[in-house]
């Protein structure tokens, strides 16, 4: 694994004129995902057949985030790839047949859990290997809404990231058996980045027009942190308890565990979410940056602990947020080897 820092892309502007930048910036890893996706399609699919289901998805999209298109499309343009192709890569709902590799985890910490009071979120990112070469640190000021810090695959699509108005998003891989066609959601992502307050980001969480959703780990600088355990169709705002929390890729609120698509594959999840909860209790009050990059460096359960080596994917970043300071520290690779570089931004002016 790498160990230089990810590579940081800075955009301003209009939506269109943020994607254009993206995209001239990233054009050799949008070109190499748009290969690799033509050469990963579903047995059931093929390619003309997954753009054709997706510019479904993109009229959904259309009608709620007609903005976040446009600079999906400034992408595209700067990239030099068809856009209705690219979109596919923002269609995950389209990709997905069981077995669907899952990982992350998630811990947040916040008051008396934590050694000085102040809010934090750690989150290791899990995906195939080869998903690290192409990871790059999107600085984003697009429109009138807060500047963000996220972390993506290429460009296209956010995995995790904060805003200048003290708003966090991680998260984590759920697997529902009510996918439909809808927003995808990794557009919900982008959009819970330019929220300007929490309950705006909850918002987008519930969002009703949802193709389907992730674990949507959300916080804010005071100390407010939910777990929006999604599927397509309905969600639970898990709160924050006893100042601190995990989540890794399985449901667990008895409500939604009934829209699970395959109880079976969720030993690793179920190791890890305990895990990580042991360590939030074993070091309740002593909880802080230096110390959750540990955490996140874990090594119960190997190869597929907190800090995944494997057998089918395995951490390719990892990133630990203080909202309060509006500062994150993010680390290339597995936590265990990683040097953390730390970013910070500027208050949001509403």
């Amino acid at each position: 694994m790498s160990n230089h820092p990810i590579p940081i892309i800075e955009a301003r502007g209009t939506y269109r004129e943020v994607g254009r930048q993206i995209g001239e910036r990233c054009k050799p890893q949008i070109e190499m995902m748009m290969e690799q996706l033509r050469e990963s399609v579903p047995a059931n699919k093929n390619w003309d057949m997954l753009v054709k289901e997706s510019r479904i998805f993109q009229t959904h999209s259309r009608a709620v985030y007609p903005q976040y298109v446009d600079e999906l499309e400034g992408i595209a343009e700067g990239a030099g790839v068809p856009f209705d192709e690219m979109f596919v890569a923002m269609c995950e709902e389209l990709w997905e047949t069981p077995p669907y590799n899952k990982g992350c985890t998630d811990m947040a910490a916040r008051g008396r859990a934590t050694s000085d009071g102040s809010t934090l979120i750690a989150h290791t990112n899990d995906l195939s290997a080869k998903n690290e070469e192409d990871l790059v640190i999107l600085k984003i000021q697009a429109g009138d809404e807060p500047e963000f810090i996220g972390i993506s695959s290429g460009g296209v699509g956010i995995s995790a990231g904060f805003n200048a108005a003290r708003i966090s998003l991680t998260g984590n891989q759920l697997n529902s058996n009510d996918v439909r066609h809808g927003v995808p959601r990794l557009l919900v992502v982008r959009a819970i980045l330019g929220s300007r307050h929490l309950s705006e980001a909850m918002d987008h969480c519930l969002l009703k027009e949802r193709a389907s959703s992730y674990n949507n780990v959300i916080a804010d600088g005071t100390g407010e942190v939910y777990s929006m355990e999604g599927s397509a169709t309905d969600i639970e705002a898990i709160y924050i308890e006893k100042d601190y929390m995990a989540h890794s890729n399985h449901y667990t609120h008895p409500a939604m565990r009934r829209f699970e698509l395959d109880q079976s594959d969720n030993a690793n999840s179920i190791i890890r979410y305990n895990r990580a909860n042991y360590l939030l209790k074993e070091n309740y009050g002593k909880l802080s940056p230096d110390l959750f990059k540990k955490l996140l460096a874990d090594h119960a359960g190997y190869p597929t602990s907190i800090c995944k080596h494997g057998l089918t994917s395995v951490t390719v970043f990892s990133i630990v947020i203080q909202l309060e300071t509006l500062t994150a520290w993010i680390g290339r690779g597995f936590p265990c080897e990683t040097v953390y570089t730390e970013y910070k931004l500027e208050p949001y002016q509403n």
